[in-house]
């Protein structure tokens, strides 16, 4: 019997708890001799996590069992494999469907018999509680810290070193961009008065959606906060598309505005975005949004006047100008709240999860034909990162590190990962299809105070395409409510 040997491995920490490569695969090497197989190839992916199937190794081992180039898949133990019941059962369906037995060395699965599955589901379930207990866990230790004013890591704000130490420097051009907002000038005119005099961002252009993170951003007024802010003013986990709780807390670093200046600069912000309406201005995505069924162009329209309570009403909507001009195109029509809550999903999901950023850009990387091995090992690299930090996080919470340590700690990761997308940014020098994360966290954090014609000109600064989609046909009873729509595809400048 053929058996295809895969092996996995996240973390450094696992290959100290015996799951390293090379002791993973010695015992399925012994294992396999002792069932008299013959090993057909080893599949290894060595710094990828098993939420997904996305895993380079993983792909081709599945693209071999479609050629049936062996009969039974062998694994050291089943969440080496997958953690997620899901792919658990597409993983099933598949190893039926080429005949291909699936086994684990330290485990006695049967897949032949309904008990066996259930079984073998029953066990992936299980990985896939344990995975999310310790993020549940993870996120509520965060909050406590934050409630209690302790910073839970990551990247410190502009204006600040990553001990959290005021920069007089930057924090005084802080205080001109908070200046010349409050003079009158856009968030634009702010950064393009910043760019021309010099006064760059640690060597990088400001751009709108950075002027606007920075004077919505209440780290300046000493306060720390988690929590996603949607246009709307709720704030939202994005993973799950429920509605959470923002923390706040007093944090112990120098602010650089008072409260009272932070308090006026956002009731001067709010007061801005309400006054005045540019019907140029009024269709924000007229330019980038495109029709995900046959590619036309979108653009926007106002519905007939109607009269309620509160006046006469109009509202925005885009429509394909297939379906326009010619009917050849059956997109529905869609709403703008509906394109930009479809946006700012999108924009959420990359600011809550790291690793997915990375993943998008790796794609964007291959479908530009620029993918270079050098980046496919740093990639792995930032993954890498990214759980150690969870790590760290997770032995805080739990008391089994200190506080100077996980500082400690933390700063050695963020050293890590500057380095590596260092790394990128030398390896890929034509590196334009993937937004500044600070643009992303921008456009989130400042939409609610930008006016029309700023929201206008910012999404024409950060993004160069966004495509919509539905599989609904015809739409039917779903006044002033988003029926299921998705983002096909978003490019960016």
């Amino acid at each position: 019997m053929r058996v295809a040997i895969y092996i996995r491995v996240s973390t450094d920490m696992q290959a100290e708890e015996g799951f390293s490569i090379e002791g993973q695969r010695s015992r399925l090497i012994s294992f396999a001799e002792s069932q008299d197989w013959v090993i057909h190839d080893f599949y290894v992916d060595d710094g990828y996590s098993a939420k997904d199937l996305k895993r380079p190794d993983m792909q081709r081992m599945l693209e071999d069992m479609e050629k049936k180039l062996f009969d039974v898949v062998l694994v050291y133990k089943l969440d080496r494999l997958t953690r997620s019941v899901g792919d658990l059962h597409s993983l099933l369906k598949t190893f039926d469907l080429y005949g291909v037995k699936f086994k684990s060395a330290t485990e006695i699965f049967e897949t032949t018999t309904a008990m066996g599955r259930f079984f073998i589901t029953l066990v992936g379930a299980m990985a896939e509680w344990e995975r999310g207990t310790i993020s549940e866990r993870v996120r509520f230790g965060v909050e406590q810290m934050v409630a209690e004013g302790r910073r839970p890591g990551g990247v410190v704000p502009y204006g600040y070193t990553q001990d959290e130490q005021l920069i007089p420097e930057e924090a005084a051009l802080i205080r001109e961009v908070r200046d010349l907002y409050m003079s009158g000038k856009g968030y634009k005119s702010v950064a393009m008065i910043m760019n021309r005099s010099g006064k760059l961002r640690r060597g990088r252009e400001w751009t709108d959606a950075t002027v606007a993170y920075t004077l919505e951003n209440p780290y300046y007024a000493g306060i720390i906060r988690i929590g996603s802010k949607t246009p709307a003013g709720t704030y939202v986990n994005s993973k799950r598309d429920e509605r959470v709780k923002c923390v706040y807390g007093k944090g112990s670093h120098e602010p650089i505005f008072t409260q009272e200046e932070y308090e006026e600069l956002k009731k001067y912000m709010k007061r801005k975005s309400q006054g005045g309406f540019s019907k140029v201005g009024e269709y924000w995505f007229s330019g980038v949004l495109r029709c995900g069924r046959c590619g036309a162009a979108m653009f926007g329209r106002l519905t007939t006047k109607r009269t309620t309570t509160k006046g006469i009403v109009r509202t925005q909507y885009y429509i394909c100008s297939n379906r326009h001009h010619s009917k050849t195109c059956d997109l529905p029509i869609f709403r703008q709240t509906h394109i930009e809550h479809l946006v700012f999903q999108y924009i959420n999901q990359i600011q809550e999860d790291m690793e997915k950023l990375n993943e998008e850009a790796m794609k964007i990387f291959a479908d530009e034909g620029k993918k270079k091995s050098a980046i496919d090992s740093a990639k792995r690299e930032l993954s890498k990162v990214a759980e150690r930090r969870e790590k760290w996080q997770y032995m805080f919470v739990e008391g089994l590190i200190g506080k100077q340590e996980i500082r400690k700690r933390m700063a050695e990761e963020d050293k890590r990962e500057k380095e590596i997308r260092q790394r990128i940014a030398q390896e890929q020098k034509a590196f334009s299809g993937i937004p500044r994360i600070e643009e992303l966290v921008g456009l989130a954090e400042g939409w609610a105070y930008f006016d029309d014609q700023e929201k206008k000109e910012i999404i024409h600064t950060v993004f160069d395409k966004i495509v919509v989609n539905t599989d609904l046909r015809k739409i039917k009873g779903v006044k002033n409510k988003f029926f299921d729509a998705y983002i096909q595809e978003i490019s960016f400048n």
